[in-house]
């Protein structure tokens, strides 16, 4: 039987064999070998319809789509620190793939919402894969046309860049940081903007959402002070997915919080800090219990939110972690709570609620 990593890794060790064929000991740069990853991968998704994959073969597509993003950004990242132009050639051609791959985008929300993909790299580029995914769903949710998609996306994975040039010393801190590192820290969105000058002409929206990402509703954002229609939608749109994926995730100084308690904070924050309009963008998208979530039962058993309901935002489809006596369940059972009116969702729990202090 033929393994869907296999075709994977032949794909990309013939295109290898034939780039170097006639040019012995030649060696490949490190972009060449994330474009012909991509290749492979659009080739298979093509062919094959990435709608009809086996679970465990989408699961496999999507990691390896995840790890090609993940190198292209630490490229970027080592160009960046030596003050170098970067080419964003491969981040359209990814961006692209994505948008034309039907259902790529929610499949790749639902993979980075229950995995984590490369935990052992750095946050700051885990979270910019992250936004921009939630981005483009959220864009899908605004009706914006695949242009608008693209110019999304692109603004999405690169509004943070400025971070790169604050010394880690400081974005890695554990402790509270000092009134100076935070004024520096806050630097980060006009360096940002100058990095992403470079590519002012064609795609304007990256350079301003580097600069405004931060600006607020009622204008106690920064660096201008911008409030409301001052501040552009693509800004208003990242600057929500950029606070709450910062909320569901550890950082140095901070720990997680529930996704639900999450979302709770953003709604009740819509007057001050962000638009009614993206933050109803954002439920219907994302869920009220987005996906990843720990709810409790009626009937007293835990699980996790696998998959939301277009239709009944609270009730979402739930795989059962523990029974109603808090053991903990070997088998995957599954639970679609449109489809079993007697049963519904009390709360949201965090793992510090778990049984006998168990994590998942």
């Amino acid at each position: 039987m033929v393994r869907y990593s296999d075709i994977i890794k032949s794909g990309i060790k013939k295109k290898e064999e034939d780039l170097t064929k006639d040019t012995p000991g030649s060696e490949k740069p490190e972009k060449a070998d994330n474009s012909l990853r991509l290749s492979t991968l659009k080739e298979f998704s093509t062919s094959s319809g990435l709608n009809s994959l086996p679970a465990q073969k989408d699961a496999v597509y999507m990691k390896e789509l995840h790890s090609t993003i993940v190198d292209y950004l630490k490229d970027v990242r080592k160009l960046i620190k030596n003050d170098e132009h970067f080419d964003i050639k491969q981040a359209i051609d990814i961006i692209n793939h994505i948008i034309n791959t039907p259902d790529l985008i929610e499949n790749f929300y639902q993979a980075i919402a229950l995995n984590n993909h490369n935990n052992e790299e750095s946050y700051l580029i885990l979270h910019l894969i992250n936004v921009m995914v939630y981005a483009l769903k959220i864009g899908t949710g605004m009706k914006y046309s695949r242009e608008e998609l693209l110019e999304l996306g692109l603004a999405a994975l690169f509004y943070d860049v400025g971070l790169l040039k604050i010394p880690e010393s400081i974005t890695e801190k554990k402790e509270r940081l000092t009134e100076t590192e935070l004024e520096l820290i806050k630097k980060h969105t006009e360096i940002g903007e100058n990095i992403l000058s470079h590519f002012q002409a064609e795609h304007p929206m990256m350079p301003q959402v580097a600069c405004e990402h931060h600006e607020r509703r009622s204008g106690d954002g920064y660096p201008k002070g911008l409030k409301g229609k001052e501040i552009c939608e693509y800004a208003k749109i990242i600057g929500l997915l950029d606070t709450f994926d910062a909320m569901i995730h550890n950082r140095p100084h901070r720990k997680a919080l529930a996704q639900h308690f999450s979302v709770k904070e953003l709604v009740e924050s819509k007057n001050v800090m962000f638009s009614p309009r993206t933050i109803k963008v954002f439920l219907d998208k994302m869920g009220i219990f987005p996906i990843g979530s720990y709810v409790r039962l009626n009937n007293m058993e835990i699980g996790k939110v696998v998959a939301i309901s277009n239709t009944q935002p609270l009730r979402p489809t739930v795989k059962v972690i523990f029974n109603d006596r808090g053991e903990r369940v070997s088998d995957e059972t599954l639970i679609n709570l449109e489809g079993h009116p007697v049963l519904y969702i009390t709360d949201a729990v965090s793992e510090e609620d778990f049984p006998s202090d168990q994590v998942v």
